[in-house]
């Protein structure tokens, strides 16, 4: 019994560090993405077949063997959250139409520009009118459909006193600022980078702010530079962007 514990949390263990090792690995160009997410998908089942195990063998050590207790329980978490990481990513893929670039301006949506020729599979450009695989509609119409609610924001600070507070969200945000430019209306271009935890993706944010009557308008453009589809990421993004801004100001 003893080594049966031991060697179902070890089999968890790996399995859990081999799906947690992919970002690393496609970072370190170890693997490309495609390869990544191949693997994932193979992966994902024995892993939390092996998360399933590991609780049996949790409740058995401490059954039999308490002083097992304690790797079994890590080996069942490990898997656990290392398996559940693409049934989520698949989940979100499914809920999300297949687009990367989020705007609150489909007429004017914002520049990217300092990091235009920076590494990127996607273009920089947007491509609003850029058909969704057999979907029917276009990019832009994806977005109106699934996120109806992103929208400009009209705050009642002036363009420096937005511009600080947005400052201050991005950074709380975990974003980059790349560059800040001046239109000739007065107002402010602010262009950010947010790098992604697991893998590293990277996804271009711009603020455009521009004054408006009674203060500042707020547009807001975040866009990967890699992938399909961003199961959701940028939208959520800008949602809570508008959000802290909106509460803030």
């Amino acid at each position: 019994m003893h080594r049966a514990i031991i060697l179902v949390s070890i089999i968890a263990l790996v399995l859990a560090a081999a799906l947690a090792g992919l970002g690393p690995a496609y970072r370190a160009d170890v693997i490309d993405l495609s390869q990544a997410f191949g693997v994932m998908r193979v992966l994902a089942l024995p892993t939390l077949i092996a998360a399933g195990l590991a609780a049996i063998a949790f409740v058995g050590a401490l059954l039999t063997a308490r002083s097992h207790a304690g790797i079994a329980l890590v080996a069942d978490l490990a898997a656990g959250i290392a398996g559940y990481a693409p049934i989520k990513m698949r989940s979100l893929a499914e809920a999300n139409p297949r687009i990367h670039d989020i705007t609150t301006d489909f007429e004017n949506p914002s520049a990217i520009v300092a990091a235009a020729d920076l590494p990127r599979r996607n273009p920089p450009a947007y491509a609003g009118g850029d058909m969704v695989g057999e979907t029917g509609k276009s990019v832009a119409d994806s977005q109106r459909a699934a996120f109806p609610d992103i929208k400009p924001l009209i705050v009642g600070a002036d363009v420096p006193g937005t511009a600080a507070k947005a400052r201050e969200v991005l950074k709380s945000m975990r974003m980059e600022v790349l560059a800040e430019s001046r239109p000739e209306d007065g107002g402010l271009v602010i262009e950010a980078v947010l790098t992604t935890l697991w893998f590293g993706f990277k996804d271009d944010f711009i603020v455009r702010l521009a004054p408006a009557e009674g203060g500042t308008r707020i547009d807001v453009r975040s866009k990967s530079r890699v992938g399909g589809s961003d199961l959701g990421a940028n939208a959520a993004r800008v949602r809570k962007f508008l959000a802290a801004m909106d509460a803030a100001l």
